[in-house]
């Protein structure tokens, strides 16, 4: 019974880690761009560029990504999770090469643009663990999607540091070519498999990650519920595993019209507003241009390594938080990154006047437990809580729509911040993104879905509850 257990474990972190390279990539990326407008802002680089150049540069993958999402979604419903993954290192795949060689402005938006399409396809990976994870283990093999980020951004800095850009977008054309053919290695979820009346694969696949078949099965007489109506009612049992089975048929768009679609809609909505309010993304792709600002006396790159190493120790610790509830993890984040730009901004104001101000390290040490704090809830959360509060049978497109919001918020702050900071101040800008902070830890406390330790099953009947306590209450 131990080797079994030991042996399931190693299989789905075995999935995990392949699933979640692709992240490490992707969290190569968001470093890159930093990187690069670094070297291109040198006197000696010969690609010349402007602010508006470098700001395009740093956020056109952004603008790009949402309609990769919604491909990305729509494919994830129909040939699956792993495929779609697979799928999606195309456009990964053909960025780094155009990269590789890029001479040109030109050239590195073209790449930058074919790079956003795959942004999106990191959806995949949090809905394959969401299936395929028990529901008790699943925060904790969420959160190595995070710690994989936070390794590719300190990967990537360490490789800008001793190779050129350009190779450095070779070596990542290499790692996404090989992990993509790596990935048929991995089953798809027998919850998927079973939903699309594949019941043989979903058995083999089953039998290979050690997970016990369902036994739960729906009367096809059962009453149809907006859980029945969007498919989850026929597809999981009390576990949060797949029944046999098979969804009522019912038009496509009235899976949408439920509470179990729209309230969790609008509740992950609201949790991207408050994420890319606290500013994090901006810290992220323009980290040596907000050091300078505040007048951070050390070198950007080397500040940026040690906020890269805060995010993968933020990782590792958040990894071994699974066990805490989500709400009580993005009150704590919340409040953390809170009070950490609130010192950040009383330093600021204290010596306005100066232009090398003393006592530098207490901006360092805030910014690196700004971004400690962020790994613990608010940058990983909003993806991962996606991939569990959405019914089966509209997963992969709800999530893409959300996640389509999420990136056009964080493009709008990202192309917009440069400009807000010429005309307001540094000082304004991250004092707005203090106030988006507390914001998050109340939403943390008083709207946001618990999801830990529940099955998919639980979780809409949370919000088909809601309703019906409603209703109840009437007079």
């Amino acid at each position: 019974m131990l080797n079994f257990k030991l042996g399931r474990q190693l299989k789905l972190a075995f999935c995990t880690c392949l699933m979640s390279v692709q992240q490490l990539i992707i969290g190569c990326s968001f470093i890159f761009s930093s990187i690069v407008l670094a070297k291109l802002k040198e006197p000696t680089s010969t690609i010349k560029i402007t602010t508006e150049d470098s700001s395009w540069i740093a956020s056109v993958p952004i603008l790009i990504c949402p309609l990769g999402l919604l491909i990305i979604g729509i494919l994830t419903d129909k040939f699956g999770r792993r495929k779609a993954l697979q799928i999606g290192y195309i456009p990964l795949i053909l960025s780094w090469l155009v990269l590789a060689y890029a001479n040109s402005l030109k050239l590195i938006m073209i790449g930058r643009i074919i790079l956003g399409f795959g942004f999106g396809a990191g959806t995949c990976v949090y809905l394959y663990l969401a299936e395929v994870c028990p529901t008790k283990y699943r925060p904790l093999y969420l959160s190595v999607v995070t710690i994989f980020v936070g390794l590719g951004m300190m990967i990537q800095c360490v490789l800008s540091m001793f190779f050129e850009w350009q190779t450095v977008a070779l070596i990542l054309f290499v790692v996404s070519t090989v992990n993509c053919a790596s990935l048929f290695l991995v089953p798809e979820t027998p919850l998927w498999l079973r939903s699309h009346g594949r019941c043989r694969e979903a058995d083999a696949a089953e039998a290979w990650l050690g997970v016990e078949p369902a036994t739960v099965t729906v009367p096809a007489a059962a009453p149809v519920t907006a859980l029945a109506v969007n498919g989850d009612d026929h597809l999981h049992g009390a576990d949060g595993h797949a029944a046999t089975g098979k969804p009522t048929p019912v038009a496509y768009w009235t899976r949408f019209t439920g509470p179990t679609v729209w309230k969790p809609a609008l509740s992950t909505t609201l949790f991207f507003i408050c994420q890319q309010g606290s500013g994090f993304y901006v810290l992220l792709f323009y980290s040596v241009d907000v050091l300078r600002d505040c007048r951070v006396q050390w070198d950007g790159i080397t500040v940026t390594a040690f906020l890269s190493l805060a995010r993968v120790v933020g990782s590792l610790v958040y990894s071994m938080l699974h066990h805490v509830h989500r709400k009580t993890l993005v009150v704590v984040s919340g409040g953390g990154m809170a009070v950490s730009l609130t010192i950040v901004i009383i330093y600021t104001r204290m010596y306005n006047d100066m232009a090398s101000p003393p006592y530098g390290a207490v901006l360092i040490v805030a910014f690196v437990a700004y971004v400690f704090f962020a790994l613990l809830a608010m940058l990983p959360l909003p993806w991962t809580i996606c991939g569990e509060v959405f019914p089966m049978a509209v997963k992969g497109v709800m999530t893409g729509i959300v996640q389509v919001c999420g990136y056009e918020l964080m493009f709008l702050v990202i192309k917009v911040y440069p400009t807000f900071v010429s005309k307001f101040g540094v000082e304004c800008a991250w004092t707005i993104f203090t106030i988006f902070c507390f914001a998050s830890a109340l939403y943390g406390a008083f709207i946001m879905p618990e999801t830990k330790g529940k099955s998919l099953n639980e979780i809409l009947s949370s919000f088909e509850s809601r309703k019906k306590s409603t209703k109840n209450n009437l007079p």
